[in-house]
């Protein structure tokens, strides 16, 4: 039984080899040259019945419009993300510098009378125009066109700019040093 299993493909091999040989076709390696079979001539008509052929995409005006408003959904979330985590550094940044609250230094410049010479980003009413815009006050490299821009010098000349600039214009508004640190940490605030 085991050496009949051995020869087994021997067997399987000769048979299809026999079976070649009764129907005509050559073996590998053979000599024998058979008849060249005639093809018929290419017909596309023929060969492509019964396939569906894709029509090039349409797109549709409204899916075209429905893509492009959820893109500048994106975009504008991502803008906004951006946007909140600047200010959430500018708001540490301006408390780690002078140690005031730039929230309430927003509601002290409206009572001091800030808003009444200033433009000031973020304070309601604050549209003056004797005095200059504070807008990007933060990236300011002097205040009052006279002193170096610190947290130290900030807080002294909104509490008294004439200890500054005797000839300035801007008043000495009667704020006092801790209301003055809260006002400039919402300055820094302004980017």
């Amino acid at each position: 039984m085991p050496r009949a299993r051995a020869l087994l493909p021997l067997a399987a091999t000769l048979a299809i080899g026999a079976a070649g040989l009764l129907l005509g076709v050559p073996r590998a390696g053979s000599t024998l040259r058979s008849r060249p079979r005639q093809r018929a001539p290419f017909n596309p008509d023929a060969h492509l019945r019964g396939m569906r052929i894709a029509e090039p995409t349409r797109f549709r005006s409204r899916s075209v419009y429905l893509v492009l408003i959820l893109l500048l959904l994106i975009g504008t979330g991502i803008y906004a993300g951006y946007q909140v985590k600047f200010d959430q550094d500018a708001r540490i940044r301006a408390t780690a510098l002078t140690m005031g609250d730039p929230d309430l230094g927003r509601r002290l410049a409206k009572r001091y009378g800030c808003a009444g010479c200033h433009n000031i980003p973020g304070v309601p009413g604050a549209q003056g125009m004797v005095g200059p815009s504070l807008q990007g006050f933060a990236a300011r490299v002097y205040i009052g066109g006279v002193a170096t821009n610190s947290p130290d010098t900030l807080i002294q000349w909104i509490e008294n700019p004439r200890s500054i600039d005797p000839k300035t214009a801007m008043p000495v508004t009667g704020i006092s040093r801790a209301e003055a640190r809260h006002v400039a940490a919402y300055l820094y605030t302004l980017q």
